[in-house]
């Protein structure tokens, strides 16, 4: 059966702007379908926010977040991350550009699963550019070339956050992720630590 795979992310992936964050944190939420989240819907209502309302976890207040953490810990999904504390990155990261940096971490996360996790399936980038994509997919099917296996993605998608729960929630894994390694705030983590199959310290 297709799994659907969405990627958010916590930070700049940058190493080069003066401006940029400390940290970048990609995180990959692995779910069964491609439907609104019930609980989401719920949780809109229950909240009285639009249903058309995008869960980003910079745009909500403390007991927003507290109550999307709370809502989620039914919902079935499993979560992946790397995690770059930049003043720690190895060398061969600090001389990637941004767009390389995103495509060199989703390759290598993905690549850490096993082939009976990731097979053929779908993954789904919030705002990814073609230029993205296309250079992502041919680096996957480089390094699946050298170690024969099957590709992990069928297909490559662009989606907005702001339409797809399956983006929000990876917005606020990447950013629970960040909260318990930067800012040593496990709180909103440990809701969903139990369906973290990989946290990625990269060193």
């Amino acid at each position: 059966m297709t799994q659907y795979f969405y990627v958010d992310e916590s930070g700049e992936p940058g190493f080069h702007s003066i401006t940029g964050s400390p940290y970048f944190v990609l995180a990959m939420v692995q779910m069964p379908n491609w439907e609104p989240i019930e609980e989401l819907a719920s949780l809109r209502g229950q909240l009285h926010l639009l249903p058309s309302f995008e869960f980003h976890y910079a745009k909500m207040s403390s007991s927003q977040r507290q109550e999307f953490y709370k809502a989620v810990s039914p919902v079935f999904f499993r979560a992946r991350a790397a995690v770059i504390l930049k003043d720690e990155a190895p060398r061969q990261y600090r001389e990637l550009s941004g767009i390389e940096l995103i495509i060199e971490l989703l390759t290598c996360l993905t690549l850490r699963a096993s082939p009976l996790d990731i097979s053929n399936d779908i993954l789904v980038i919030d705002g990814a550019t073609d230029a993205l994509r296309s250079a992502l997919r041919i680096r996957l099917s480089e390094e699946c070339r050298k170690i024969r296996r099957v590709r992990p993605f069928k297909k490559i998608v662009t989606a907005s956050s702001h339409k797809v729960d399956g983006l929000q929630l990876a917005d606020m894994v990447a950013c629970a992720i960040r909260e318990k390694i930067w800012e040593n705030h496990p709180t909103h983590y440990a809701t969903f630590a139990g369906k973290v199959v990989d946290l990625w310290r990269v060193k």
